[in-house]
């Protein structure tokens, strides 16, 4: 029985690897810089802000290719699937088989750091801490390089129930099931309206992140589909927010920024 974990690293290094997935698959000096073997990535690296002298592990960087090192087993792009249990379709899967080998390497200079948060249930006390979570990320980031693309993604929960994991520590049908109730879209539209308060930049020297995304889901966490919602409060084709706005975002200023890599 799959369940979600809100708090989990490994759904947020998903999301992550997804969107540099899709990344590679455009044409872009980001990809082309990658395929040529100038830039690669690396996981859980380390940034510290410089001057507040605070730390923060972020899930995923792009950056030059450096020693190549394995971290917690994984020391290629591909091995992510298998140990992260990545849920490739066919054509996925073939498009991922076409990509370069792209090794995890040592983090000397970051090009892209990329943070996913998610606010699933018990919304009072997730909107603080997805904001919180996020702004940090961008501050950190930017108080070690300011060049650095900060990519925030934050996923947000607009099903009417969901099993909390934290409530149900074991095999889902095994005892009765526990089940957190949401008034929808109330609470996924006051998660999505927080996330809309955090900081953007669009240059350099100022505070924000780079490229926000955000992202409506219907889980329900009890062995259902897990759907992506278009509906609002989900960003609309256009949105500064919207998914595909946050993935060319990314390749635009990446090639503004790094074209002499």
């Amino acid at each position: 029985q799959w369940q979600y974990h809100p708090r989990s690293d490994r759904h947020s290094k998903v999301a992550c690897w997804a969107i540099f997935f899709d990344l590679m698959l455009r044409d872009s000096l980001l990809s082309r810089h990658v395929t040529t073997g100038k830039v690669s990535f690396g996981i859980n690296h380390k940034m510290r802000d410089f001057q507040h002298d605070r730390e923060k592990n972020l899930d995923l960087v792009i950056c030059k290719q450096s020693n190549p090192r394995s971290v917690g087993g994984v020391a290629r792009f591909r091995d992510m699937v298998d140990a992260y249990t990545i849920a490739l379709s066919d054509a996925e899967r073939s498009a991922l088989d076409g990509l370069p080998e792209i090794p995890v390497t040592g983090v000397q200079t970051a090009l892209v750091a990329l943070e996913a948060k998610a606010a699933m249930t018990e919304f009072g006390k997730a909107r603080p801490r997805l904001y919180d979570e996020l702004n940090s990320s961008h501050l950190t980031i930017h108080g070690d390089t300011d060049p650095t693309i900060a990519a925030g993604f934050a996923m947000v929960n607009v099903a009417s129930t969901f099993v909390s994991p934290m409530r149900n520590p074991w095999k889902l049908g095994s005892v009765e099931t526990i089940v957190n109730r949401h008034k929808q879209p109330r609470d996924a539209s006051a998660a999505a309206e927080k996330v809309r308060q955090l900081p953007r930049r669009s240059t350099t020297g100022t505070n924000g992140f780079d490229a926000l995304a955000l992202v409506v889901i219907r889980c329900t966490n009890d062995g259902m589909p897990v759907t992506v919602e278009s509906e609002a409060p989900a960003p609309q084709p256009g949105d500064a927010l919207h998914y595909d706005s946050f993935v060319e975002r990314i390749e635009t200023i990446y090639a503004s920024r790094f074209a002499g890599i």
